[in-house]
């Protein structure tokens, strides 16, 4: 240890003594470092976060897997094969003895108001033993108990997460027994908890029981008795000693026998028997919950982590070069402390001990330049962006400790080279020869490394190329609608009206914004455009049949004018008009893609053409379809195209008498003729007149809303591009040092050839010979490896757009380019050498 410490004590006072060396190997470090530590911390958070619950490994998510599904299906995120019946979760409770025990839960969007203001987020619904399942104790309060998961027509109870209740109350422990309304229903708070739920994606505000679902969901009224609804996510715990391959066996006894039972009960509702039984339960990990941002953002990442290390990697050449040089320079001293008795292993290990002085200061610099740069990402991104919680995280143990093996990992990779080569030194050569001595071999490295450097440039280029040509394709993607001059909203003016109610304020509403100046069109839809979700049920088309298909198309509600509003033009027939009410015929507008599924594109035949919802005998072809329009992407920018849609009028969603208590939400779009940006808080102030209680969400304009729903690709395209043009540049200052270096080792040689009769272009194309031949190398590796990882990229992600052969083009000639500027500077130096002066130098 006291060696260890000398060398470390000596190599410290070797650095200060170079501090321009010792500054450039330093910065190098930290910018490879720094990018690693931000994109490893989310990283962290995407892929390996667990939830900071007790004994998280001990915990599992139930999927079905089955071979037919009929029924109801309702997600809020995650595969469907997580959504479970209610009944069916009853039935696996009462049977498990292989778990600790099962949780049911499920999240939807909700109306909050207090005395104070009202807010739309997240609600989940909880069974009575998730909190003491998951293992999590209250910050305030209590939390929900099984006696909690009754029905009561009145002294509901909640619980708040604890980010909730530091954004919206300050953190005020009064809270407790106040009442805050959850659409529309009155629950008293009863404890706020560290917990979020299970989704990191959807981070719940408030946690209610899963009984009370009616209450605050009325057209969830009978859920929970429903066989064939699946709208549950199901959790468990192993129990001690259990093994996950135990409780899968009793778990799937118990739900085939569950499904018998089903089938026997709704055999009517279940074509296909055979298919109902084939069926199985299986236990994946729990203990990150149900990561949503995995699906979204997991390949991306790992994709830029791989880019990241890269970066790392060309960082550590980079340094080995220097070191190498350094070497060079003081093959004399090292053959000094040779003669005077130092051991080959000796002088390896103060080689290593500078090495790991340079790779712990690397590290700290990069942990900085890391958290700086998280900073500064998170300043781009949306406040409502599931990525702003995200990024919003401090750099946890897993973060540091990185940062701490990077750093010991990375002055081995960079300092193994020169301490080998260092101990190869000759004694006597040594002691005999000047500065221009070279460490045999070392130069045979140092060219391999910047080849290195560049072909892994290239590789991070081409990557950098590929998700910005797919960023581009996003932002001029055809959405089949005009989204300049308009703006967006949503509201819920549901909670707790009639739907009579809920017409009418939606009524004062269009009024109110139409007659604003330089309002051109308002409209709305229920579900609405580019939202991310989709609405649909099974519908039987009069003269269609496919035995194999439950025909289930995409559909959305929307109101008179609403086409003419987003500029869609009509193909055929008519637009929804204001005569298309509740208690009217019922009509339907399809797009090109049912037409063409169902009726074979021939869109005469279409607008003859009734269906209805539901399967066979069950379903009532009452609807007729009056009008068909073009394809649009409704769902989302990324979505494909070719997906039947249908579209009804919204006063068809409303019941005949209007005093239902249905869900009833609105997209509205606000078509102007100036400026829609200023029309903006003009809106807002029009919705708080009707409603001060209704939450405004999304409210912008639909440019600003359909980039904000592309910016996790923005996010990887601008880091793309940054990790790229960080490897370039690297890339170029190891040329530019090599051949810098170079000319300084030759000076003498190159006096020599000018005073015998060299001219400078002949020393200035040795210098261009040499950049050609590692330009060479460095870009056909590149290609190989660039195109490698395209086959990859591909593969992994055929949603990504490839760009056409040119683009690859200027990015290898950009790479050229720059390579080119670095390495002119040396080579007029070598060119423009004085031989006189060089000679009398020696």
């Amino acid at each position: 240890m006291q060696i260890l410490l000398r060398d470390l004590r000596y190599g410290l006072r070797q650095l200060r003594r170079s501090p321009g060396f010792t500054f450039t190997a330093v910065l190098t470090l930290a910018l490879g470092m720094g990018v690693n530590t931000s994109i490893f911390t989310v990283f962290n958070q995407v892929l390996l976060r667990t939830m900071p619950v007790r004994a998280p490994s001990e915990l599992v998510l139930l999927k079905e897997h089955s071979h037919y599904e009929t029924g109801t299906l309702n997600t809020t995120g995650g595969d469907a094969e997580m959504y479970f019946a209610y009944p069916a979760y009853q039935a696996l409770c009462d049977g498990n003895r292989a778990l600790e025990g099962l949780a049911g839960t499920t999240v939807r969007s909700a109306t909050l108001v207090t005395a104070k203001d009202a807010d739309r987020a997240k609600m989940q619904l909880v069974s009575g033993n998730y909190f003491t399942l998951l293992g999590v104790q209250p910050v305030l309060g209590r939390l929900l108990t099984p006696s909690d998961d009754v029905y009561h027509e009145g002294g509901a109870v909640a619980v708040l997460s604890d980010n909730y209740w530091h954004a919206h109350f300050g953190g005020d422990p009064s809270i407790l027994n106040q009442e805050i309304q959850v659409n529309g229903s009155a629950f008293t708070i009863v404890g706020v908890v560290r917990h979020e739920g299970l989704m990191d994606a959807s981070p719940s505000a408030i946690f209610l029981p899963v009984a009370m679902v009616g209450d605050v969901t009325p057209e969830n009224a009978d859920v929970l008795g429903d066989q064939l609804n699946r709208w549950l996510n199901v959790i468990g715990r192993l129990s001690p000693g259990s093994t996950r391959s135990q409780a899968q066996a009793q778990l799937n006894a118990l739900w085939w026998n569950w499904r018998r039972d089903v089938l026997k009960i709704r055999e009517h509702k279940i074509p296909d028997k055979k298919g109902w039984l084939e069926t199985h339960l299986s236990l994946t990990e729990g203990g990150r919950g149900i990561s949503l941002l995995e699906g979204r953002l997991g390949q991306p990442i790992k994709i830029l982590e791989t880019m990241a290390f890269v970066v790392l990697l060309i960082a550590c050449g980079n340094v080995t070069n220097l070191l190498l040089a350094k070497a060079v320079g003081k093959h004399s001293e090292l053959a000094v402390r040779g003669a005077l008795g130092a051991s080959r292993g000796q002088i390896f290990q103060q080689v290593l001990a500078e090495g790991l002085l340079l790779g712990l200061m690397g590290a700290a610099s990069g942990l900085f330049l890391g958290w700086v740069s998280l900073r500064l990402l998170l300043r781009m991104v949306p406040a409502t962006n599931s990525v702003h919680d995200l990024l919003a995280v401090q750099l946890d143990w897993r973060v540091i400790a990185l940062c701490a093996v990077a750093g010991g990992l990375t002055s081995l990779i960079f300092t193994v080279a020169p301490a080998i080569l260092s101990m190869r030194t000759d004694l006597i050569e040594g002691l005999r020869s000047e500065s221009r001595t070279v460490i045999g071999g070392s130069g045979r490295l140092r060219n391999f490394l910047v080849a290195g450097e560049i072909a892994l440039s290239l590789v991070l280029l081409t990557g950098a190329t590929v998700f910005s040509w797919n960023l581009y394709q996003l932002r001029n993607a055809n959405l089949g609608f005009a989204t300049d001059h308009m703006v967006t909203f949503g509201v819920d003016a549901s909670p707790g009206k009639s739907e009579a109610q809920v017409r009418n304020e939606y009524a004062g509403m269009v009024d109110a914004i139409r007659r604003q100046p330089g309002v051109y069109r308002v409209a709305y839809a229920a579900d609405g455009l580019i939202t991310g979700g989709t609405m649909g049920d099974s519908v039987t088309v009069t003269g269609y049949s496919n035995a194999n298909e439950e025909a289930n198309p995409d559909q959305d509600w929307v109101t008179p004018g609403f086409f003419s509003t987003i500029k869609v033009p009509m193909l055929a027939g008519r637009e929804f008009s204001e005569q298309d009410i509740a208690t009217s015929q019922k009509v339907a507008i399809v797009d090109e893609a049912f037409v063409q599924h169902y009726y074979g594109g021939d869109v005469g035949k279409a607008l003859r053409g009734v269906f209805g919802f539901g399967l066979g005998d069950r379903a009532k072809p009452d609807i007729q379809i009056v009008g068909v329009i073009p394809p649009i992407r409704s769902t989302s920018v990324t979505s494909a195209p070719g997906v039947p849609f249908l579209y009804l009028p919204y006063d068809q969603s409303y019941s005949p008498g209007g005093s239902h208590r249905r869900p009833h939400s609105a997209s509205f779009y606000v078509r102007t003729t100036g400026d829609p940006a200023q029309l903006v808080s003009t809106v807002r102030s029009l919705v708080r007149d009707i409603d001060r209680n209704l939450p405004v969400t999304g409210l912008g304009t639909m440019e600003e809303h359909i980039h904000g729903t592309i910016f996790e690709q923005q996010m990887v395209s601008t880091l793309s591009i940054v990790m790229g043009g960080l490897a370039l540049v690297l890339a170029a200052i190891g040329l530019y040092s090599l051949l810098a270096f170079i000319v300084t080792q030759r000076t003498h040689e190159i006096g020599i050839r000018m005073a015998l009769g060299a001219h400078r272009h002949h020393v200035f194309g040795l210098v261009a010979r040499r950049v050609g031949w590692l330009l060479f190398a460095g870009l056909s590796a590149g290609s190989v490896a660039g195109w490698a990882g395209l086959r990859i990229l591909a593969n992994r992600d055929a949603s990504l757009a490839h760009p056409p052969v040119w683009l690859f083009g200027v990015t290898g000639m950009v790479l050229m380019g720059l390579m080119l500027l670095a390495a002119a500077l040396p080579a007029r130096r070598a060119a423009s050498i004085d031989p006189m002066r060089a000679l009398r130098s020696e």
